[in-house]
Formats: C-alpha cells, structure tokens, sequence
C-alpha cells in the first residue's frame, strides 16, 4: 500500500469521528482509550500542518487523561514552535511529573529554558537528559552551546567534542561538521 494513501486513509477515517464533547461526559476519564485517540489525532493534526487542530487533539488527551506524559510532551513541542514558551515549559515540567526517566523530556526543557535565557536550569536539565541516556549526541551539543554562554569554554568544548564523536559513530556526516565548525568557532 502507498504510504501516502495510507495516511491519507488513517487521517479521514480521524477526521469522520464526531467531536468528543469532554465536558459533557465526565465519566471519560474511565476510558483512557479514548485520550489515545486524541492524542493520534492531534499528532495527524500537527504533522500536516494543523497547529491549532493538534491543539485541540492534546487538550482532549489531556482532559480525559491529565496523566498523558506524551500527551503534554507534544503539545510542549507544539506550544514551544507557537512560541509560547512559558506553556511549553509547564508542559514539560508536567510530563516530567509523570515519567522522571525519559531523556527527551529533560531534553525539550533544557532547550526552553535555553530560549527563555534560563541557562542554568538548562543545564541542569541537559545534566539529566545525559545521566538518562549519554548516546544522544544532540543533548552533549546543545549542553556543550550552553556552557560556553555560561563562560565554561573548556567545559562547552568539551561536549561539543563528544557530540562531533557520537554523530561521527552514527554516521550522521553533516551533523558531526556543523559540531566541528562550532568548535572552531568557541
């Protein structure tokens, strides 16, 4: 089957189900189902381009389900492309609330607080993505980008040098180039 028909097909079938007014049923929360559906929505929603379509999908998920972990982590990465950062950042802080051990949650965080020039809670946040999974070279990139602001050259270099490794490994070229040019530059 054509991918492209295939998503076409899922997207449709998506877009015939009624709206779900969650207000008007309290007892949903019983059906944590149907938050996953939602949550596939709004992730059809956002990846063709429907920000505000997607929202609506997260906030569902959410309302029906207010421990989604992934559900505030999307709606994070799509508040935070809106540019509403200080939602985002509440997002991620309640994904974290409900699962501590991912590394992508600390992960998008960090990379907030980095936009909202909160540095050093960053920092703190890239500590932890690594402490969770020291293979990402994007987590030992972006950290190494915040130490340098911060004034820890040789610490920044650090890092970056250890992401230029890890992408290297990966064989992900123009990423390990970029890293090197960024050494160069620090």
């Amino acid at each position: 089957m054509d991918m492209t028909l295939k998503y076409e097909n899922m997207r449709d079938n998506l877009d015939d189900q009624p709206e779900l007014p969650v207000d008007a049923h309290p007892d949903l929360q019983q059906y944590p189902q149907d938050a996953r559906e939602y949550y596939n929505r709004g992730r059809l929603r956002d990846v063709g381009g429907d920000r505000e379509g997607a929202l609506a999908g997260y906030n569902c998920a959410i309302q029906i389900d207010p421990s989604y972990a992934k559900a505030y982590v999307n709606r994070g990465l799509l508040r935070d492309r809106m540019g509403d950062r200080q939602g985002a950042l509440a997002d991620y802080d309640r994904a974290i609330e409900f699962d501590d051990r991912s590394s992508t949650n600390y992960y998008n965080r960090g990379n907030v607080r980095y936009r909202l020039e909160d540095l050093h809670g960053a920092l703190v946040d890239f500590d932890r993505a690594i402490e969770l999974d020291c293979n990402r070279a994007k987590i030992y990139y972006n950290r190494g980008l915040t130490r340098v602001y911060l004034g820890d050259r040789q610490g920044g270099v650090n890092d970056l040098q250890t992401a230029a490794e890890l992408f290297r490994q990966q064989d992900r070229d123009w990423d390990y180039q970029r890293t090197l040019e960024k050494i160069q530059e620090v």
